[in-house]
């Protein structure tokens, strides 16, 4: 059996395959001047801007979001190591007064 040979992928079929709304095709909403050749890839072009303006303001809101998150957490893991230590430092004095409770009883047996 022949191996298979990878054929160069095009920039066309490459853009095809990126995920997310880069594949959307995007309506023209601004009308273009007669007079003007070039109108219809300007008012393209403030549609294309206007896509990434939205963008940009929900990835602003993912990092807010995020930055909310984590200062949340790293404050609930504050809480719980300071919880942790607390518990194992009264385990200690539990477990030491135990300890002399033992001996005191161990010397009475005697």
């Amino acid at each position: 059996m022949e191996p298979m040979r990878l054929q160069p992928r095009t920039f066309d079929n490459q853009i095809k395959e990126l995920p997310g709304p880069i594949n959307q095709e995007f309506p023209v909403t601004k009308q273009s001047d007669a007079t003007e050749p070039s109108g219809d890839i300007v008012a393209l072009g403030e549609t294309s801007i206007e896509e990434i303006d939205k963008l940009a303001e929900e990835l602003r809101f993912a990092r807010d979001y995020l930055r909310s998150e984590g200062e949340r957490v790293r404050s609930i893991n504050a809480r719980y190591a300071h919880l942790t230590r607390t518990a194992s430092d009264s385990v200690k004095v539990i477990t030491e007064s135990m300890g002399k409770w033992r001996v005191t009883e161990m010397e009475s047996t005697k």
